[in-house]
C-alpha cells in the first residue's frame, strides 16, 4: 500500500466563511483562510508528494486541537481537501477521487496543535 502523510497547522479555518465585495458582489475566502492556505501550501512544499495528482485515495485526518472548544471536523476536512486539490496532490476532492474520508479527533495538544493527513492510494 502506498501512502503519503502530512502534518498541517491547526486550527484549520472554514472556507465557507467568505467575504463579499459590496461594490462588485464577488465573494472571496476570508483572510484567516487565505493565510492558513498559504502557510499550509508552504508546509506541503517540504513534504514528499506524488509526482502526478492522485486519481483515487482514502483520506484519514487526525485532529489535535489547542483547547477543548467544540469544533466541526467536517468543515476542517473540506478546507484540507481543497488545499490538496489546489496543490495538485489529488486530482479533485469529489467522491470519484476521494470515496472515503475518515475524521478523528485525537484530543488536546497545546504544544503542537495540528492536523495529520494520511492519503492511502486505492487500486
Amino acid at each position: 500500500m502506498i501512502e503519503y502523510k502530512f502534518e498541517l497547522p491547526f486550527p484549520v479555518p472554514k472556507k465557507n466563511s467568505r467575504v463579499t465585495n459590496r461594490k462588485t458582489g464577488r465573494s472571496f475566502p476570508n483572510k484567516r483562510y487565505t493565510a492558513w492556505h498559504k502557510l499550509a501550501t508552504n508546509v506541503l512544499q517540504f513534504c514528499t508528494t506524488p509526482l502526478e495528482p492522485i486519481q483515487a485515495c482514502l483520506i484519514k485526518i487526525e485532529f489535535y486541537a489547542p483547547d477543548k472548544r467544540k469544533r466541526d471536523l467536517t468543515n476542517f476536512a473540506e478546507s484540507i481537501n481543497d488545499l490538496l486539490a489546489d496543490n495538485g496532490i489529488i486530482e479533485d476532492d469529489n467522491w470519484y477521487i476521494v470515496p472515503i474520508v475518515h475524521l478523528y479527533y485525537r484530543g488536546v495538544n497545546k504544544e503542537n496543535p495540528s492536523a495529520i493527513v494520511t492519503l492511502e492510494l486505492l487500486d
